[in-house]
């Protein structure tokens, strides 16, 4: 038992021994506390770098977010553009006939006079192009906003003229009767074909003619959907050139 004993604490001294020598070596090769600090630091390091990577990451997201509200920005101010526009569109649109309106005004019907009238010639009891003419210039003295002729629109293109017994409008042929609506102040257009003196009032008074008005509160004009206007002679000034 003695002699195991003895060679137990010989091996665990040489053990003691060696491990001792490996750490005197190891110190002799740098292995000291600086190299245990600066793997230490490397971890710190890493984890440094993968902040920054995140960083980084949410600055991008944050350039592209920014890139993304300056094109929304931009959108909406174009679109404000377009909505302009369309708006000044409707509005030259609505003044110069091209939509449909409604509002109060006046409805005149106007027919030949078809009496045996022998104090008359034939052409005097016919209602004339010249006559309907007289009318809406009439109304549109009176203030008149919109005013069709038998459904067609009138502006400043609208055609009116003789087309044997028929009147020609914007290209189409109408016959009587004549239904003339006009829509603005009632009471003004009322008297402008109604009053002694009037244009209307002579057809009537003096050639028999059918003249019939009413006012109304809700009437429609429709747009104009007439000729293909052409222009020979007239040119677009450009904005800016010298007139």
């Amino acid at each position: 038992m003695s002699t195991i004993k003895k060679t137990l604490n010989i091996i665990i001294f040489v053990l003691v021994f060696l491990t001792a020598a490996a750490i005197v070596n190891g110190a002799d090769a740098g292995i000291d506390e600086y190299t245990i600090y600066t793997i230490r630091d490397l971890n710190k390091y890493a984890h440094s770098i993968k902040e920054m990577k995140l960083l980084v990451n949410n600055m991008r997201n944050a350039v592209e977010s920014e890139k993304r509200t300056i094109a929304d920005y931009e959108s909406k101010k174009y679109l404000d553009d377009i909505i302009e526009i369309k708006s000044q569109i409707e509005q030259i649109k609505l003044y110069n006939g091209f939509t449909a309106v409604r509002g109060p005004g006046i409805m005149l019907r106007v027919s030949d006079n078809i009496n045996e009238d022998y104090d008359l010639e034939l052409m005097e009891r016919i209602v004339h192009d010249v006559d309907i003419v007289v009318l809406l210039n009439d109304l549109k003295a009176a203030g008149a906003e919109a005013i069709e002729v038998n459904g067609k629109r009138i502006i400043n293109i609208s055609e009116v003229v003789c087309a044997g017994p028929l009147i020609r409008v914007n290209g189409e042929v109408i016959p009587a009767p004549f239904v003339i609506i006009a829509i603005g102040d009632m009471d003004e257009l009322y008297d402008a074909v109604t009053e002694e003196g009037t244009y209307a009032y002579e057809l009537k008074k003096t050639y028999g003619m059918e003249v019939v008005v009413a006012q109304g509160y809700n009437l429609t004009v429709r747009e104009f959907r007439g000729i293909n206007y052409e222009t020979k002679y007239a040119e677009i000034v450009e904005e800016g050139e010298k007139k």
